[in-house]
Parts: C-alpha cells; structure tokens; sequence
C-alpha cells in the first residue's frame, strides 16, 4: 500500500492485546443480572423504545435479534451464533459520498479508508489480531466491515473508538495542511461508461457522482479527514451490528468502555437538486478509437427507492430481465437476433431517495446497434407481455433459493441487518422475505414493469463505437444521440 503519512499516535499493538485480556477476564469474575441483557439496562446503555417493550425480534428461524443503544445514540444489534469460531462486525455510519464537497470529490472515501489503516503498521497490525477489514462507501452510507476471532472483539472496538477520538491537539495542527497521498483511482472504460450513466440519469444530484474521481479538483488534506468525520461521524447516527458467538455481556461491556465517550453529534440535512427529467431516449457514444473490436452498453434509468411498495417486485423484475441465465428475457431476445455477447447481466440498486436499473452488456462493436436495440425489446417485453406462471415461479424459486443459501454466512446476515438499519426496515423482513416473494402474482409483476420500466426515459452509454458504426444509430428514430469524448469534461 502506498501514500502514508501522519496518524494518530497508538498504544503498541502488544499492549493493547494484554490490557484486552485483563478487560475480558474482569468481565468473568463479574456478577451479571441476566436480567440487565434481556432489557439491556447497562451503565452507558439504555433500552430503545418503540419495539414493543423488548429488546428481541426474530431474524429468521429462532434467531433473535438483541437490540440495545449507548447514551451517545449509537445503536448496537446483536445475533448471537454459538459455536462459531468467527465474529463479523459491521459499522454503520449514515455518511456517504453525497456529503463530498464538490471541490473535493472523493472525501468521503479517503475519510473512511484512512479511519483504521493510515500507515501499513496498521495494515500488519490487523493481519496479527487476524481481523479482515474492508471498507464501502455508498452514495448515503459508509460501511466498515470487520470479520475476526470472538476473543478480538474488544482490541477491534478499542481500535475504532481511538480512531473515532478527535486527534491530539498536536497531531491536529502538525499534519492539518498535509495533502492526503493515494494511489491513482482506476479509471477503466466501464468505470467510465458507469459515470457517464449516473451523471446522465441523476445529473447534478450527488448520486451521479460516480466513484468521486478528482480530475483537477482541489487535493484533500488530513484536516479535511479530521473535519469530515467529526461533522459527519456521529455515534447517533450509526449502528453497530454484530453476527456471531459473543455474549451480550462482553459485547456491552466493551462497547460501553471503548465506544461509550464517542462524541454526540446534530445530524445534518442536506438540500440536493432535483433528478433531471428524461423524456426520450438518450443515446451516449463515448470512444474515439477506430479499431475497437468489443463495445459495452450500460442501459438504463432511475427507479424507486428501497422503501418503494414494489421493492419485492422489482427485485423479481431484475432476475426475469437478466438473472436466470439462458432463460431470462435478455438472452432468449439476443438468441433471436443472433446476437453474440461476451458478457449480459441486469442489475438493480436501491437507495435513500432513489434507485437504478442497469442492463450491462459486451458486443462486438458492430452488433452493437442491434444489442441496444434487442435490449430494448426485451425489457419492453415485461411491460407487454404478462409473465408465465412458469417464469415467475422460476424467478421465485431462484430468489428465495439465493436468498436463503446467502443467509447461511454471517456476513450476509450482518449486510442484511445493515441494510435493515439504514433504510428503516420493517424488523420482519428478514424471515419474511420468502413470505413477501411467494405472494408476488403475474399481474404484480406485469403493473410494477408499465409503472416502473421504460425504454423512452432512459439512456445508454455506449464506449467503443468507432465512426463506421455510429453511422447506424439513426435507425432509433427520435432518440437523442450524442458523441461524446472519452474522458469527462
């Protein structure tokens, strides 16, 4: 790893690991109530109200979800899975990368990649503890996710609470004015494709920002980190989410002791523009090259949020169109056309305040008129054509099916309950999920496709169409197609 300078001072990686087993075997000479975890009335935690007077709710099975929340407002969920020799914790911070100034864009990513691993000690520090950590930065979210042994539990949390911490006085003012050095960002043809499809669809929305690339924008300084997480890192805007073997006990104990003093904070609400309004197709060329031999189309558009009646739908909607292999719509159409492809998915993604479907697909360069336009068909195809009894209960079977094998691993029920908390889901959905995809009858499906798809209000980014076949592109009429160079503006 490259580009590290500065950093909170820290305890030696050997000390932290004996004062831990000091803390946990405090934690067993103690006297517990085994009442206080059931209502989780701790020092430093307070029972959440508005669950019906429990702390519990059922995940599926009889897993119960534990649910507790510190003075500071962070909330912390808790599904115990004994016997397990791995713990996953995920660190839910509502803060994402609409919250980037515009003149430097990519803040939000560096602020959270740099909270655990400023330096590669720190990277070798982990890798000794055994704790695996990755970091995502969505559009509304910033997610830590950590995976270790049940015994690292309270380093780790040790370690995030310092890093939390506002930074010493004299490390604030040493490295404030510091330019934060990174590795260059990737910029491949589809990360491109893929930023030129939100800008056109979300357009001056944060959301159609991309991945945050710089270009000429200004340099982000260790000061603008500092100043980022303390006016967006707020423990009461954030959960806590564990899955694993770990008695509620410990887990409060140490939450309590290392988290506890993390500094409250006001949520801050943001205006953004409004979404642009499509009302033809828009048809985006990007490419200069001549030779090209493979294009690839992102088509698409803006759907409903994730609280959206019809979430259930579209995710039925998406598998029908691209995820059931030979027998979606998409490669049964490009079977009819004789249509080669290398690559041919559909993918949907939701957010706070909104969502996106995307059609991916590499064609050779000259098909690929004729894959836009067998695109086209097929997902005008779901609004015409009511779907068979068959079809449906194929793409049912292959959700539940998926769904329920995801569900095994802890990490996929720490990202479910993750989301549960981020976009204020109903506590059910978890063991209900099947429940709500069962219900689903053709004509749900058929009045979520006319009221939620389109082939009009939508656009297509198209990279490596040379000139001989942007020639061909008149044949989708009133469509608005444009030329576009490669690199943005």
């Amino acid at each position: 790893m490259q580009g590290y300078s500065g950093g909170l001072s820290r305890r030696p990686i050997t000390r932290r690991i004996a004062s831990d087993r000091r803390g946990l075997a405090a934690v067993g000479r103690s006297v517990w109530l085994g009442a206080a975890l059931t209502s989780g009335l701790l020092a430093g935690a307070l029972p959440e109200s508005g669950f019906g007077g429990g702390r519990e709710h059922e995940a599926g099975g009889n897993a119960i979800v534990q649910r507790f929340q510190l003075l500071n407002g962070l909330r912390i969920l808790l599904l115990q899975r004994p016997g397990g020799d791995r713990l996953v914790v995920n660190l839910l911070i509502r803060s994402g990368s609409i919250l980037d100034p515009p003149q430097k864009p990519g803040l939000a990513r560096l602020a959270a990649r740099r909270l655990l691993v400023r330096t590669p000690d720190d990277t070798r520090e982990l890798e000794v503890l055994g704790i695996e950590l990755k970091v995502e930065v969505q559009p509304d979210a910033t997610i830590l996710r950590a995976a270790m042994p049940p015994r690292r539990l309270r380093t780790f949390l040790d370690l995030l609470g310092a890093a939390l911490a506002p930074p010493p006085f004299e490390d604030k003012v040493a490295r404030a004015a510091a330019p934060v050095k990174e590795d260059p960002p990737e910029e491949s043809p589809d990360s491109l494709a893929d930023g030129r499809f939100r800008r056109a669809i979300f357009g001056d929305h944060p959301y159609g920002n991309g991945s945050g690339r710089r270009n000429d924008a200004e340099a982000v300084l260790y000061g603008d980190l500092d100043d980022f997480r303390r006016r967006h890192y707020i423990p009461n805007d954030a959960s806590l989410i564990l899955v694993g073997s770990v008695p509620g006990r410990e887990l409060l104990d140490a939450a309590r002791e290392k988290l506890g003093p993390w500094t409250k904070g006001v949520p801050r609400e943001t205006g953004y523009p409004e979404f642009p309004r499509l009302d033809r197709l828009s048809i985006r060329l990007v490419g200069e090259e001549e030779d090209d031999s493979e294009a690839g189309i992102v088509f698409g558009h803006r759907t409903p949020r994730r609280s959206s009646g019809d979430f259930y739908n579209l995710k039925v909607l998406n598998l029908l169109l691209g995820g059931l292999a030979t027998g979606s719509r998409l490669s049964r159409v490009f079977l009819t056309h004789r249509i080669n492809y290398r690559f041919l998915d559909s993918r949907i993604r939701f957010f706070r305040i909104g969502g996106m479907l995307q059609v991916l697909a590499k064609v050779p360069a000259q098909a690929a008129p004729g894959a836009l336009t067998a695109i086209l068909e097929a997902v005008e195809s779901l609004k015409q054509t009511p779907v068979s009894e068959a079809e449906l209960e194929s793409a049912k079977t292959q959700l539940i099916t998926s769904h329920g094998e995801r569900m095994r691993f802890p990490e996929a029920v720490a990202d479910e309950l993750t989301q549960m908390e981020l976009f204020s889901l109903s506590k059910d959905f978890l063991h209900r999920f099947g429940d709500h995809v069962r219900s689903l009858t053709p004509e749900d499906i058929q009045g979520a496709a006319k009221a939620h798809l389109s082939t009009t209000r939508a656009v297509a980014v198209v990279t490596g169409s040379n000139s001989k076949v942007r020639s061909r592109w008149d044949r989708f009429g009133t469509a608005e197609v444009v030329a576009l160079p490669v690199r943005s503006e």
